[in-house]
């Protein structure tokens, strides 16, 4: 077992180290220059960064969180009198982490939080999920609690934050219902008015059951219900956000009983006229503050998928390196080997994604705290493509990697003795909730169609490439990207029904541009990324000629050949 997950993994130290943009991030982010700023310099804030990451990040992960994690798989969450007890180890989990100072990453410092980046926050949820995917369960809510310090007056601020900036609190999204899973407009869950209260500064009472919710037993709920008469304003513009306790009025009625994850309770949760306050402006709950909250979620599983995919991976290069057949370790079969290539592969690509995505977010929020109207359009139509398109990627690569390590070790594979199977289990819901695949490729369609990656892919084309090889392959980019530019022509003079049938096809040549050229940027720093362009080209460019001869061949829907 490693001694340090960040130290170990030259990848996520390659891109924390030379590929981040650490001066335009903490430049725009006034983390350096602002007068309570505890940074004197750019090297100074880069180097808390990579430390933090190194330690205790890195060495609780590897240390103490990845040896609990078959016992805490094991041993499951359990409803007890209506009450969740966690496993030992994630009790242990939490404390460490609640320890480290690891539970307000992101918290402004006022309210007793660190104010890392989300970039910095990423890489963390990386580190942790390849440890324990089901603790990023509860790392990776700490999303409740900026979700608050963004939208929330300050007295709820103050009454929520600086608990669960410490640990000693913990929050959950209490979103989805029995009949609103990935449709949030059909939420039937009642907020009314208390009798004699002001609709603007008194308590509500949230009444209804909702189903599917990660840590629905968290001390801190983040509630979409409905506050307006739905005869008048049906749908999403009836729905308000809402922050309540847990309380007797807060019934756990089950946990589900899951294939993966189980570290992570997920809840039935009845509410019986819960006391909440409200979060923001009635009507606005779904539309702005769950879109927000969403977006933050979203980009955090597709953290989890890699942290996955990196842990599938090497569990998959270890068995094939020390399992011999016909004389020889099974790494050395040209088939096994062009398997773990495979999987490197994608989880590099994966990774880099994720960390472009994670950029453009921080620029995104940091362009709107300082009211740069021209910085924040560009950089919010960026984060707005890319969050869905990584956390779709990601999520799929999670699964194909996992997949593949389990059929590296065979038999094996498929037994509780080796962590991969359960890597396998866990990989799987990562493309399913938050959105699924289908929900992310749905959300990029239209962002797609309408050139908001024009921008992104315009930087990199005419760049001045430092080799005649980056230049070679730069030639064969353009390439893919007039097919990309075919394909998207093509749909936008179609009708819905077919644009939304082609569409996963079109995400995907657009991820496979996009991670082309980002795999090109890093080859002018790293020799070995340009082994990985070449071969990335290598395999992308006949899957998009594949994809753009179907989107153009306006063949028959496929529902057509259903029955």
């Amino acid at each position: 077992m490693a001694d340090n997950f960040y130290l170990d993994n030259a990848d996520l130290r390659f891109h924390m180290e030379q590929m981040v943009d650490w001066k335009s991030l903490l430049n725009l982010r006034g983390d350096i220059d602002a007068p309570e700023s505890p940074f004197e310099s750019l090297e100074e804030a880069k180097e808390a960064n990579i430390d933090m990451l190194s330690d205790p990040l890195g060495s609780l992960a590897a240390e103490r969180i990845a040896p609990r994690a078959e016992e805490v798989d094991a041993e499951g969450c359990r409803l007890v009198d209506g009450e969740v007890v966690f496993p030992e180890g994630l009790k242990r989990n939490l404390a460490d982490l609640a320890e480290a100072q690891l539970t307000g990453i992101t918290l402004d410092p006022a309210w007793g939080g660190m104010g890392f980046s989300k970039t910095f926050y990423t890489a963390a949820t990386e580190i942790i999920s390849r440890a324990d995917a089901s603790l990023m369960n509860f790392f990776g809510l700490q999303g409740i609690g900026d979700t608050i310090q963004q939208f929330a007056d300050e007295d709820i601020c103050a009454e929520y934050l600086p608990r669960m900036a410490t640990g000693e609190e913990t929050g959950a999204m209490v979103l989805t219902e029995a009949d609103a899973g990935s449709d949030l407009g059909a939420v039937r869950t009642k907020a009314d008015l208390e009798a004699e209260q002001d609709p603007e500064t008194g308590e509500w009472l949230l009444k209804g059951s909702k189903r599917f919710i990660t840590n629905g037993c968290g001390d801190v709920l983040l509630v979409l219900a409905r506050s307006e008469d739905p005869a008048k304003y049906g749908g999403s513009r009836g729905l308000s956000f809402f922050v309540t306790r847990k309380s007797e009025r807060v019934q756990i009625r089950r946990i589900e009983e899951k294939l993966g994850i189980h570290g992570s309770p997920t809840c039935e949760i009845y509410f019986d006229n819960a006391p909440a306050k409200l979060i923001g402006r009635r009507g606005r709950g779904l539309t702005k503050y769950t879109a927000w909250l969403m977006a933050a979620a979203r980009l955090g599983v597709a953290a989890q998928a890699v942290g996955v995919a990196e842990a599938a991976l090497r569990e998959g290069r270890r068995y094939a390196s020390e399992r011999e057949q016909f004389g020889k370790p099974i790494a050395e079969i040209p088939a096994v080997a062009a398997m773990i290539s495979n999987m490197r592969m994608k989880v590099e690509a994966a990774r880099s994604l994720l960390y472009a995505t994670s950029y453009y977010v921080d620029m995104q929020e940091a362009a709107e705290k300082k009211d740069l109207k021209q910085e924040l359009k560009t950089y919010s139509r960026a984060a707005d493509l890319l969050t869905p398109m990584v956390k779709y990627y990601a999520a799929e690569i999670a699964n194909e990697v996992a997949s593949e390590s389990v059929q590296i070790h065979g038999g094996n594979g498929f037994m509780k003795d080796y962590p991969v199977e359960r890597l396998f289990r866990d990989a799987r819901i990562t493309n399913i909730y938050e959105g699924t695949s289908q929900i992310q490729i749905d959300w990029a369609l239209p962002r797609l169609l309408r050139g908001d990656m024009d921008q992104l892919l315009d930087s990199f084309e005419d760049r001045n490439w430092t080799t005649d090889e980056i230049r070679s392959l730069n030639v064969r980019q353009k390439v893919g990207r007039e097919m990309l530019r075919e394909a998207i022509g093509h749909l936008q003079g179609r009708d819905t029904e077919y644009r939304n049938l082609m569409a996963r096809r079109l995400v995907d040549m657009a991820i496979a541009v996009y991670v082309g050229w980002l795999f090109l940027d890093q080859a002018c720093v790293s020799q070995q990324k340009t082994v990985m362009a070449r071969r990335w080209l290598a395999e992308m460019l006949p899957m998009m000629r594949t994809n753009l001869e179907v989107i153009c061949s306006d063949r028959p829907r496929e529902l057509d050949f259903l029955g």
